[in-house]
């Protein structure tokens, strides 16, 4: 049963992972091409700064429902050790899913759901005051649509865990056959 609770814990969090970092899709400088221009609204949107912001404040947050989720029949030595390892996980994660590995793949998307003059169009609404107000609350806007999921996740816990567990024993009665 704890395997099955970790099991749910990790997929709770790379979901939850999945549906902040879905929203960090922004943009960078320089117009000469379709590529470019998407590039530029990157940058102007601080698409990478935010990312790493991001991670920093979900980090904590996954951190601590990991610890609520570990079996409480652990040692103190195997809590430190899952401890360790998770962070080594995140630490993984934030590389393997860092803007500089992934943002060839978002331009790529934005150039094919935006004509290059959407895109200057785009550029142009971010240089605006309103845009500037848009791209400095992002971090903001994310943090607490994260807080809302997290909310959310959790209240649905309870219940992907019986549904874990139910699944579990009907596989074990399937084998007992």
């Amino acid at each position: 049963m704890n395997r099955w609770k970790l099991a749910v814990k990790a997929l709770i969090i790379g979901c939850l992972f999945v549906l902040v970092s879905g929203g960090f899709a922004q943009a960078n400088a320089g117009p000469h091409t379709h590529y470019q221009a998407v590039e530029e609204l990157f940058v102007l949107m601080k698409t990478e700064d935010n990312m790493a912001l991001s991670f920093a404040q979900i980090r904590p947050m996954l951190f601590e429902q990991f610890r609520q989720g570990l079996p409480e029949e652990l040692a103190p030595e195997q809590v430190q050790i899952m401890e360790e390892y998770f962070g080594r996980l995140m630490d993984l994660m934030e590389e393997e899913l860092s803007w500089p590995k992934m943002k060839d793949d978002f331009i790529q998307i934005y150039m094919s759901i935006y004509t290059e003059e959407e895109i200057q169009e785009l550029i142009r609404f971010y240089q605006t005051p309103v845009g500037q107000k848009t791209i400095a609350q992002t971090p903001v806007l994310t943090q607490k649509a994260t807080e809302i999921t997290q909310k959310y996740l959790t209240a649905v816990l309870p219940k992907v865990q019986a549904l874990g567990e139910e699944m579990q024993a009907e596989i074990e009665a399937a084998g007992a056959m």
